[in-house]
């Protein structure tokens, strides 16, 4: 294997011998990048630095975002469930109340057209039986 040197000189390399390892490359030509500032690359590329970089960071911060999205929305809904868990137990409590308002209602409208209390009322107004009571015969339906 040849190259050239800076001072256009050809050197010849050691050829690697058999069985052994080589080494694992270091520093920034083994990262894929050119040593110093700005040697090698393409400074006409918008954005040629870091590029992937970016892309990791652009998922990061999308799988962020909707991971807050989602918190968001199940806070949202525990939430709205609690809201309902309280108008139906206030609903509940008003259902009870109205079922409680009409027994007592019904209990009332018995006493009130109960024949005993009639008859007693009607005797203190100065009411009487009727001695003689006519029944008429019923209407024929009409066609």
């Amino acid at each position: 294997m040849e190259f050239r040197g800076p001072l256009d000189r050809s050197r010849r390399t050691r050829a690697p011998q058999a069985g052994r390892r080589r080494r694992a490359p270091l520093g920034p030509r083994a990262r894929g990048g050119a040593p110093g500032l700005a040697t090698g690359r393409d400074l006409s590329d918008g954005d040629a630095t870091g590029t992937r970089a970016s892309q990791w960071r652009g998922a990061w911060i999308a799988c962020a975002a909707g991971g807050l999205l989602a918190a968001l929305l199940l806070v949202q809904l525990r939430t709205e469930s609690i809201d309902l868990r309280y108008r139906l137990a206030r609903s509940l409590q008003s259902e009870q109340r109205l079922l409680e308002e009409q027994r007592r209602l019904i209990v009332e409208l018995h006493q009130l057209r109960h024949p005993d209390r009639l008859a007693e009322l009607g005797a203190s107004l100065g009411l009487a039986r009727p001695l003689a009571v006519r029944e008429l015969p019923a209407r024929a339906p009409r066609p």
